[in-house]
């Protein structure tokens, strides 16, 4: 009997082992982003939506006495969480590798990434927006406003004439987001008259920056509105005027 605890502890030593994880500092590491700042993870060589700089790498893997199980989502759980204590804003996979009759679990490599440049803002105070409106009421575009999403976060934009980039007529602004990666101000859109009035076309940004080319027509029964279609197999997006 006294025999079978040593032997009972080192099955137990031995199956704790599930994964390893192995990190490669690139770059200094910056503050810790707060637990619920969103992760985002691109997929192996995709075209990354901002500029970035690599500030580390990570993979994780299985050993010889992992207990087969897991999903992928729960090795992009922990490469997230090592990444907001490391201060980096996205993840890119560089390796995926699936399970199969010698590994029990998915080995993942991703890089940390840090977005190196300023995402376009143009922050209105309350007042400014006001005088907007007030100002240039006569001369206002049907689609130039304040609307809200019945996307999971409920975002509220305000779209206002902009022209400051080439090929566009409209920007539409964040208005105090629930995403703690976005701002007040930050473009969310970039819109061009269509083909005919009432039709417009542009640029929709999604949660993770990267950009959708979106149409559509704006609805004015039964209530002012537009739909952002971003693929087949998503819910649409209906911005509704407030």
């Amino acid at each position: 009997m006294k025999k079978l605890f040593p032997l009972l502890g080192l099955v137990g030593v031995l199956t704790g082992c599930t994964v390893v994880s192995r990190y490669v500092s690139k770059s200094q590491p910056g503050p810790a982003k707060p637990k619920d700042y969103p992760i985002y993870v691109y997929q192996p060589r995709s075209p990354l939506p901002r500029p970035c700089e690599i500030i580390g790498t990570m993979s994780i893997h299985d050993t010889p006495f992992t207990a087969f199980g897991g999903s992928l989502e729960g090795e992009l759980k922990t490469l997230r969480e090592n990444a907001r204590q490391r201060g980096a804003d996205a993840l890119q996979l560089t390796a995926v590798e699936k399970p199969d009759f010698l590994h029990a679990k998915h080995r993942v490599t991703a890089n940390f990434l840090r977005f190196t440049n300023a995402w376009e803002n143009l922050a209105l105070s309350k007042e400014e927006l006001r005088r907007y409106f007030q100002d240039s009421k006569p001369a206002l575009d049907a689609l130039e406003g304040v609307w809200t999403g019945n996307d999971p976060l409920q975002s509220r934009v305000v779209i206002l004439k902009n022209n400051s980039q080439p090929g566009r007529d409209f920007v539409a602004l964040m208005l105090s987001p629930k995403n703690p990666s976005w701002r007040t101000g930050d473009k969310r859109m970039e819109l061009a008259r269509g083909e005919r009035p009432g039709v417009y076309r542009g640029i929709y940004y999604q949660d993770d920056y990267q950009g959708k080319r979106v149409g559509f027509a704006l609805r004015t029964t039964p209530a002012n509105r537009f739909v952002i279609e971003l693929s087949e197999d998503s819910m649409p997006i209906v911005f509704t005027r407030e």
